[in-house]
């Protein structure tokens, strides 16, 4: 093998696993609404990262031509931990990662995506680290402000400092 594909095989094999986890966090709430058996044992599996408060996660609303919004109809840290929701009598099936995490996850794929296109994948200057501290301080500020309860976020400002 040589040199140049052996340093894009580490590339392509975090590509596939990141491409196939996030189709996984897609495709579970589908499998919510179809009624498989396949979906709890999924939320369980992503119980492991992720808290998955109904409050802090964005449900797929079938009802309402497949919208995309928040879980619960009032913003709060809510217990709950359900696959799916009801609100305003409409049926909402939860994604299985909460809206930071879902943030999070799908920048790393299209952050990948986009990588070879910025610079060479097999290439072996790491970026300045001063760039990682800048990309986390809006999930810290917004974070540690909701750890001390100064405030708590929306699952929009949740996503965006997750994709950050």
């Amino acid at each position: 093998m040589e040199k140049n594909a052996k340093r894009k095989l580490p590339y392509a094999i975090f590509m596939a696993a990141t491409a196939i986890f996030c189709a996984i966090i897609f495709v579970t709430p589908f499998l919510s609404m179809a009624q498989s058996p396949v979906a709890q044992p999924l939320y369980y599996g992503f119980s492991f990262t992720c808290h998955q408060l109904n409050s802090r996660s964005l449900c797929i609303y079938p009802q309402a031509g497949y919208v995309v919004k928040d879980c619960t109809a009032t913003p709060g840290l809510s217990p709950e931990k359900t696959a799916v929701v009801t609100v305003d009598g409409k049926a909402g099936y939860k994604i299985p990662v909460c809206a930071r995490d879902l943030g999070i996850y799908f920048a790393m794929l299209l952050g990948g995506l986009a990588l070879p296109l910025a610079r060479k994948i097999e290439g072996e200057k790491i970026p300045n680290k001063w760039l990682l501290v800048l990309a986390l301080l809006p999930i810290a500020i917004d974070g540690t402000g909701q750890l001390l309860g100064f405030w708590e976020s929306a699952n929009a400002m949740r996503l965006w400092t997750g994709a950050i």
